[in-house]
């Protein structure tokens, strides 16, 4: 019969190799005596394994049971992984970097196989895939020629478990519990996997199914809408002063000292986002090896994740030049403290409602008849997501008394701290839900689907011709489909028209600001105060507790009854939140055809003592990709003469010549050689090296053909904004060379120098100059005459010279074998990876009081590790585990000219399990057991864009094999 051992079939499966011919000529009884070792340290042995024998440089993780993966999610465990952090959402990994390449520079693969997302881009999401369902995933960095092209950080493959694997019956079922502690809210896991065999064991079928709810909150501060005092025609605001007490502008708000570049915020924003989450999965395997040389296998995955988010918070609008009586700015130019009065503190709304589901098919057929092993894979996938979200304001509406006159009152702000203190007088109350009124609402929906059809067909034949241990070849079909709709529409729930979104309009601001008290006011059932508890543990003289929405709906039915008061006489107010407007603009449809072929030679001979073994290949990549979307231009733009106060203000508006249908088609070719070299000196040493040249496709979003113009509002500028379908593939070459020393006793040690050149980057670049689009002459003059021009200002993705990067990655698994007794079950698991990166073509930042950011590349941060204590004896296991992540740059170019930087960042996960008997086994887990925030900044540190505190979650499992 076809069998193969388990531990063979996972190594084939996931290095996509040949396993060199001594693999198999192992002692039976040693293989298996390996297998049956279990738990953390039986993981562990299995993974370590895995990347001794693989011919390439590779990581891997192994479920230390069927259906037992060691964490709730599959990012979280790959974290563990040298050279691997991973990004998250609500506090839960989401996507993986691998050597401070992101989401988007990894293949991520499900056997081996492409599955299907709807992010508009390429990255994958794990949050879709529930750990339960996987068998383990394998991190390989150095591509060979019969791996999809892409990996320029890792090509990831994620395996789901086989019934064959492990003949006979066997079937496990979980149920669990979720806690968050920031939400107060425990939620249910229940999951289970039957797996059995048949006919002599020639037939598999395996059935797995999980389910989970989690309710979890997520506590921001933001500050947004960033500006240059001096510039912005925002000018410096009256009465600031340096820290030093200087006066920098005095009543007029005239600059009594030179002090160009200082900032501040037009926004500071306090909210909590209550997360709920439903996710539900299931997945089969059927497997037939009716003989020795033959078998098949038939994948079903099918995962649903549902999610709703409501928040509330405070926003404080900065904006108004007026509203400021006293500035103090520091010496490094940023605001540190203001008073605001007689301004409104807003209640911002945010709201979305998703449904992602994702279906995945896959066959996999292979024959082997003496030395020729011929396989076939087919495979289909496909994701949809439908989104709906809003974005209000609503006031606590004490600016005006019932008369329509100004109550006064203040609001002063310190930014010294990274969440700035805030505190009023007067009839300023955030806790008085009677002050709430409507105001300005947004609210968007979407729809992506993308769908993805693949066939591969791959030849192995082992020759004796010296060094050539086989051939192998193959060629691979791939069509990929993504079509994104977006739709939108913006009011203002006391009488401002509707109009589509984004229109091209300045939308006028209701009558809440200005009028009476009454206006807009909404009923007090429709609120609640918050728990008073915002970010707890953090230091602060911030807001703690301030008005909430109970429940998006009949905040909506109670905004659309006011504007329906209002405006009766109009049937598209009539209309209000139900009145959706398509932003064909803004909506694409991409399909990517990708032909490849490869030809690859395995390797494996002997100099003197030392056996080695590698591969060498070449793959061709064909690649079209066919565009559709819309372009939006201006027809005319005209002089608003109602609206301009000539001649020191002049307002433009315009008029569109409709939405033009666009297609464009693009074509690529690759050559991608690779080589891969291992050197087996003995006693434990190995030593590789790797080189090889590799390509990564652009964001799809990024590659739309959509193209829009919007005239600037008080301002002679037309914004240009669109993809850019003519945008080329990253193309980087690189080096590897490890060395790695596998010791008796399990542990294990290993070094690795890596070296990347990216020939062909992508970035975004802002393009300026005179706009020769039509211009009626009434404005033409009236711009000369305040000695402008009009000019048009593009933020477009383009192709430019990239840059290099050099690291060094270090790992270590030891065993404390040689303690006493109780004291060897100790172990300690640990990694560091170093990173240096520079940009070959790094433009100046140019902008006063902003720190140039150097030559490093965006996303790259200059060290992380993780370090991983375990203990794993008898019938107890525990793990705690710390990882940690440098500060690094997330963007060049930021809001007001400033690059934006992710702060360094380190959690505390710990983990333990009981086995009552062989069969029954209770587990316990704390992830961010330290409550650590995540931080943003712009420029420069004292400049916070971004506070996040998801909480510490919590999970009690019960868990039982039969």
């Amino acid at each position: 019969m076809f069998k193969r051992n388990a531990l063979s079939a996972v190594i084939l499966a996931s290095a996509g190799t040949l396993i060199a011919p001594t693999l198999y000529a192992q002692d039976e009884e040693a293989m298996l005596e390996e297998i049956v070792v279990t738990g953390i340290r039986g993981s562990l042995n299995r993974a370590t394994d895995m990347k001794r024998n693989a011919d390439v440089i590779q990581d891997s993780i192994v479920a230390e049971d069927i259906g037992k993966f060691p964490d709730q999610n599959v990012a979280e465990s790959l974290q563990r992984i040298t050279g691997v952090t991973i990004s998250r959402a609500g506090g839960e990994g989401a996507q993986i970097s691998v050597r401070s390449f992101g989401p988007e520079f990894n293949i991520v693969k499900l056997n081996h196989r492409t599955l299907a997302t709807t992010t508009g881009g390429r990255s994958f999401n794990f949050q879709l895939l529930p750990s339960e369902l996987i068998g383990g995933a394998d991190v390989i960095k150095s591509p060979t020629a019969d791996l999809s092209a892409g990996s320029v950080g890792a090509y990831v493959n994620v395996r789901t478990a086989r019934p064959l694997d492990n003949p006979g019956f066997n079937a496990v079922a979980a149920v669990k519990a979720n806690y968050n502690d920031l939400s107060e809210e425990m939620g249910p896991e229940i999951n289970g996997l039957i797996s059995n065999t048949f006919a002599d064991d020639t037939i598999g079928v395996l059935v797995g199914a999980t389910y989970r709810e989690t309710d979890g909150r997520i506590d921001l501060y933001r500050s947004s809408h960033w500006h240059e005092y001096a510039n912005d025609g925002f000018g410096f605001i009256p009465g600031t002063v340096g820290e030093d007490g200087q006066l920098l502008a005095d009543e007029n708000g005239e600059p009594t000292t030179d002090l160009p570049g200082s900032r501040g915020p037009g926004r500071t924003i306090y909210s909590t986002i209550n997360d709920s989450r439903e996710r539900a999965g299931v997945t089969a395997v059927i497997q037939w090896e009716p003989s020795s040389n033959f078998s098949n296998t038939l994948d079903l995955l099918y995962t649903k994740l549902d999610r709703e988010a409501l928040g509330s918070g405070l926003q404080i609008p900065m904006q108004e030049e007026s509203k400021y009586t006293d500035v103090v700015v520091n010496d490094g130019g940023t605001l540190h403290a203001a008073t605001l009065a007689d301004i409104d503190v807003e209640m911002n709304v945010d709201y979305a409602l998703s449904e992602d589901t994702t279906i995945a098919v896959g066959y996999n057929s292979m024959f082997t008849e003496g030395a020729l092993t011929l396989e076939f894979d087919a495979s289909y996938s496909k994701a949809e997501n439908d989104w709906q979200g809003d974005n209000s304001t609503a006031l606590h509406h004490t600016m005006y008394d019932e008369d329509g006159n100004i109550v006064p009152s203040q609001i002063m702000l310190d930014y010294s701290s990274d969440i700035p203190s805030l505190s009023t007088t007067g009839a300023l109350d955030v806790t008085d839900i009677s002050k709430v009124r409507a105001a300005w609402q947004h609210w968007g929906e979407s729809d992506a689907e993308d769908e993805i059809k693949e066939i591969k067909l791959d030849a192995l034949y082992e020759i004796d011709a010296g060094v050539a241990r086989s051939v192998k070849a193959g060629v691979a079909y791939q069509d990929r489909t993504i079509a994104f709709n977006e739709y939108g529409t913006e009011f203002d729930a006391n009488g401002c028209p509707c109009w589509p979104y984004p229109g091209g309009m300045q939308i006028g601001f209701g009558s809440t600001w200005g009028g009476p008290s009454e206006l807009g006011e909404l009923p007090d059932n429709l609120f609640t105060l918050s728990d008073g508890n915002f970010m707890d543990g953090v230091s602060g003289d911030f807001p703690r507790q301030w008005v909430m929405l109970k429940d998006h709906a009949t905040y909506r039915a109670a905004t659309q009854e006011i504007l329906e008061e209002i405006r009766p006489e109009s049937p598209i107010v009539q209309k209000g939140w139900d009145t959706v407007y398509r932003n064909a603009a803004g909506s694409f449809v991409n399909n990517e055809e990708n032909i490849s072929a490869y030809a690859m030679v395995n390797l494996e001979g002997e100099l003197g003592d030392v056996i080695w073994s590698g591969n060498v290949g070449l793959r061709y990549v064909d690649i079209t990709n066919k565009g559709q979307s819309n372009a939006s231009r201006i027809s005319l733009l005209r002089l608003d003469e109602e609206g301009s106060n000539l001649p020191e203000q002049v307002v433009n508006t315009a008029d569109s010549e409709g939405l033009q249908p666009l297609s464009v088609e693009t074509t690529e070719e690759h050559l991608l050689p690779s080589v891969n070299l291992k050197l087996d000196l003995g006693g434990g040493h190995v030593v590789r090296t790797a080189a090889s040249k590799t390509v990564a496709r652009p964001n799809i979003r990024d590659m739309s053909p959509n193209y829009s113009e919007s005239a600037g509002v008080n301002s002679p500028v037309v914004q240009v904004t669109g993809g850019n379908p003519d945008l080329e593939s990253y193309e980087v070459t690189s080096f590897d060379l490890g060395y790695e020393f596998y010791a008796e006793d399990d542990s294990a040690y290993s070094a690795t120098l890596f070296y990347k050149d990216i020939t062909n980057f992508i970035s975004t670049f802002t393009d300026t100059g005179p706009w020769d689009g039509p211009i009626e002459q009434a404005l033409l003059d009236a711009y000369e005459e305040n000695g402008d021009i009009v000019q048009y200002i593009s933020n477009q993705k383009n192709n430019r010279p990239g840059g290099t990067i050099k690291g060094l990655e270090l790992s270590a698994l030891h065993y404390f074998n040689t303690l006493p007794s109780f004291w060897d079950g100790f172990g300690v698991q640990a990694n560091y990876t170093y990173t240096h990166s520079e940009d070959k073509e790094a433009l100046p930042v140019n902008s006063p009081l902003v720190p140039e950011p150097g030559s490093s590349l965006e996303g790259f941060a200059k060290n992380s590790y993780n370090i991983i204590a375990f203990y794993d004896k008898n019938n107890f296991q525990t793990r705690i585990a710390y990882n940690w992540r440098d500060s690094y740059m997330s963007s060049r170019v930021g809001e007001a000219g400033q690059p934006s930087y992710t702060d360094e960042y380190g959690q505390v996960d710990m983990s333990l399990s009981y086995d009552f008997t062989d069969n029954l086994t209770a587990s316990f887990e704390a992830i961010n057991l330290t409550n650590e925030t995540r931080l943003g900044y712009l420029g420069q540190r004292d400049r916070v864009s971004l506070v996040e505190m998801t909480g510490r979650r919590f999970q009690l499992g019960l868990r039982a094999t039969f």
